[in-house]
């Protein structure tokens, strides 16, 4: 009975994946631990170790290692940069825990995407839902401070989120493999409602982001020869339609969304990113080549003193975090980190390389899509060492490889 209930319990795990890293950061760390842990011991006890060979896992733990014995030490912040170095390692091995053991059954990849499938529908609804009646069915009201969307969370994240977690959702139309015009378009109804659910939280890097995957997206369904460019014409238009109805019927999101995005483009350098970007750049030339620690930019930044501290910046985010992947890495762990981790990046995009081998051009697209998606080094967002972030980007990449690896031939 008891091995039953355990056969069950492993069943049903990936469908629940998903909820217990979307949302809680507690559950999320929790999750990402005790996976990590049970892996390492399942490694042990089948002498599995194939996955400690692939050379993204060997740049993780050269990074890794790099943090700790050489940035932590010269840190002005040794205990803080040591303490955030040690506990890195847990996102490589909590992927390789999803695509080695946890995600190798097709069976059990499918009950996953449907999960995600269920997550982002219900984000979608709860986000209409506060759009319509300023209130989420939680409770959750809109941010009193810019008016901005929440969704079910307490702070205006929700667009970032479904930004994150939709770049997996295409998987769904090749796991399923009907590739029928009715699914298809369906596929594009869906990333359509999306994009317009993202443009209404106002949150401008989601909407590029998810852009940007829709994007790539078309372009893989047109050189598979999957989509004409008629349809992909009618699609354009009504988005361009629907934008036209904010227009006149919701000013305050269409300024948000398009007139205020092209503005902060245009003036990158004058406008609020760019004064943390610059204060994130005067925080790596300080140390240029090993950075100040990791999780040590606020102090880092503080120590400047010209840009104010964190509890009192001299504007918006400014000596809270770089809001940029590529900073966060030069100003924390220094040109040598930010290219080890890089190279990281880079190795896991090479062991996605047989789709583009086998010419098979949505799925490379897919997987181009969550890269720029995750990884795009000139996008601002939140920090990628943040916990609640970075347990949703390697539950991505982990699955990523699962699907590229051990999928049906389609």
């Amino acid at each position: 009975m008891t091995e039953y209930f355990k056969i069950k319990i492993i069943s049903f795990f990936p469908f629940f994946l998903p909820f217990l890293v979307v949302f809680s950061r507690f559950t999320a760390d929790l999750t990402i631990i005790v996976i990590s842990i049970f892996f390492l011991i399942y490694s042990v006890k089948n002498y599995s170790w194939e996955w400690i060979k692939s050379k993204w896992i060997i740049f993780a733990f050269l990074f890794w290692i790099y943090c700790l014995i050489i940035v932590s030490p010269l840190s002005d912040y040794p205990e803080k940069s040591f303490l955030y170095s040690l506990f890195f390692i847990r996102w490589p091995i909590f992927a390789a825990a999803i695509y080695f053991w946890i995600l190798k059954d097709e069976t059990q990849r499918k009950k996953f995407l449907l999960s995600l499938l269920v997550i982002t529908s219900f984000l979608s609804f709860d986000t209409w839902w506060q759009y319509f009646f300023r209130i989420d069915i939680f409770g959750f009201e809109v941010n009193p401070h810019n008016n901005r969307l929440t969704g079910p969370f307490d702070r205006p994240i929700v667009g970032m989120w479904l930004s994150k977690i939709s770049l997996l959702l295409p998987f769904l139309y090749l796991a399923y493999q009907n590739k029928s015009e009715k699914n298809l378009l369906l596929f594009y109804f869906i990333g359509l409602l999306l994009l317009i659910t993202i443009f209404i939280t106002g949150e401008r890097m989601a909407l590029l982001l998810i852009l940007s995957s829709l994007f790539c997206l078309t372009l893989g369904l047109f050189f598979e020869k999957l989509i004409s460019p008629l349809t992909i014409f009618i699609f354009t238009l009504l988005l361009f339609f629907i934008i036209l109805i904010f227009y006149n019927y919701d000013s305050t999101i269409y300024n948000r969304a398009i007139v205020s995005t092209i503005d902060k483009i245009i003036n990158w350098k004058t406008s609020d990113y760019g004064l943390v970007w610059e204060s994130a750049y005067m925080v790596w030339i300080k140390s240029p080549i090993i950075g100040s620690g990791m999780h040590t930019y606020r102090d880092a930044c503080n120590d400047l003193i010209i840009y104010g501290t964190h509890n009192n910046p001299i504007g918006g985010g400014v000596c809270f975090h770089p809001h940029n992947i590529s900073l966060e890495l030069l100003s924390e762990t220094g040109i040598i980190g930010f290219f080890l981790f890089f190279l990281m990046i880079i190795f896991i995009f090479l062991e996605l390389g047989n789709s583009l081998q086998e010419k098979k051009w949505f799925l490379m697209s897919i997987n181009i899509s969550i890269f720029i998606g995750c990884f795009f080094p000139l996008s601002a967002g939140m920090s990628i060492f943040s916990n609640k972030l970075a347990s949703i980007i390697w539950l991505i990449i982990g699955f990523c490889l699962a699907f590229n690896r051990y999928r049906s031939k389609f």
